[in-house]
């Protein structure tokens, strides 16, 4: 296009973030990986080996020293699409944003490192 003709589509660079689509499902996939990630640790708490206290060996209560096998798939899973979420929204963060000022949407690379670290710390423990 050059410099004689007229752009006739919204200009982006006006539009409030809040009323553009690809932000919004951006905020909606950063909210999703968020959720998924907590669901995550739900499914953690139950698919991890229980703890042995004293008290429960004095009263003979039995207790899991193994991970849980269907527990640990889907804690496998829901890392994995937490991963997955997090990717797809900083690589298509990295592709739209053209100004200095666009903030670095930190909260998904610390869910990224999070949900990194914790799929690696769940197979060497499995």
């Amino acid at each position: 296009m050059n410099k004689s003709q007229k752009w006739e589509g919204p200009d982006r660079r006006q539009t409030p973030p809040e009323k553009d689509g690809l932000f919004r499902l951006l905020v909606m996939g950063s909210v999703a990986g968020w959720i998924t990630f907590i669901l995550a640790m739900l499914v953690f708490h139950f698919a991890r080996p229980e703890l042995g206290t004293g008290f429960a060996r004095y009263l003979g209560i039995g207790q899991s020293s193994t991970w849980s096998e269907s527990l640990t798939l889907y804690l496998l899973a829901l890392l994995v699409l937490c991963l997955v979420f997090s990717l797809i929204a900083l690589f298509i963060k990295s592709r739209r944003a053209r100004r200095r000022h666009d903030g670095i949407w930190l909260n998904l690379m610390i869910l990224l490192v999070i949900s990194s670290a914790s799929l690696v710390w769940v197979f060497m423990r499995v």
